[in-house]
């Protein structure tokens, strides 16, 4: 029963130090719409439309929030996002 508790408690850690997989590999989503690349753990997160959105702090979360057309916000950062993958980005 003991080795059975340790398991429980190893496999709880594992999951618990797994990293998040948000949109745009974890970069922040409201940065990447004004063209800035902003790594994140995405522990500033929101969910929209069932996909997970990174943020670098609470403010850029707000921005996101806040704007009125949230599809033309995510196009915005997704039509900037190949920039980042292939180095090109600033």
């Amino acid at each position: 029963m003991k080795k059975m508790g340790l398991l429980l408690v190893s496999a709880l850690i594992t999951i618990s130090s797994t990293a998040f997989a948000g949109e745009f590999g974890n970069r922040c989503t409201t940065g990447l719409t004004k063209g800035v690349v902003v790594n994140s753990d995405c522990s500033v997160q929101e969910t929209y439309n069932g996909n997970t959105f990174c943020f670098g702090n609470e403010e850029a979360k707000t921005a996101f929030l806040e704007s009125k057309d949230k599809q033309k916000f995510i196009s915005k950062a997704a039509s900037f996002y190949p920039k980042v993958l292939n180095g090109t980005a600033k």
